[in-house]
């Protein structure tokens, strides 16, 4: 069994305007999106099928305040069965930031103003966050 956690960001909003007090920030430290899960979208070409095959069913967006920016922390995790190929992690990734810019990222969006009081928005590739956006790491776990 691994565990692969995917890191990204998320900016904050007040309507327009975004939110950069670290206070209101840090209200938002634990916030979970678990409405929808990730594996049950995953899936349909060959590719995504084996994927989605050796994850155990779950995913979903947890938000964390680590900084003083004005910015918190999007974590998407998930348990595979087996460890995943290069390739099957790198469609994974792809896969997780696309639900967190459209999909389940964008329906958390249009829910967290009414949830929470700010809007909250993943950032992904095209959001000038650099080259190595989103962070990734895979744990390896011993069988109990």
């Amino acid at each position: 069994m691994s565990r692969i956690v995917i890191r990204g960001l998320a900016a904050v909003f007040r309507g327009d305007e975004p939110v950069r007090d670290p206070v209101l920030l840090r209200s938002l430290d634990g916030v979970v999106y678990d409405d929808e899960r990730f594996t049950d979208y995953l899936g349909g070409p060959p590719e995504e099928d084996a994927v989605c095959a050796a994850l155990e069913p779950g995913g979903n967006i947890r938000f964390s305040y680590l900084r003083s920016d004005h910015l918190l922390t999007a974590t998407t995790e998930y348990t595979s069965r087996r460890a995943l190929t290069k390739p099957e992690l790198q469609l994974l990734v792809a896969y997780t930031m696309g639900q967190w810019s459209d999909g389940i990222g964008e329906n958390w969006a249009c829910e967290s103003a009414d949830r929470v009081g700010s809007t909250i928005m993943c950032l992904t590739r095209g959001d000038d966050v650099g080259p190595d956006y989103p962070s990734v790491e895979v744990i390896e776990e011993e069988p109990a």
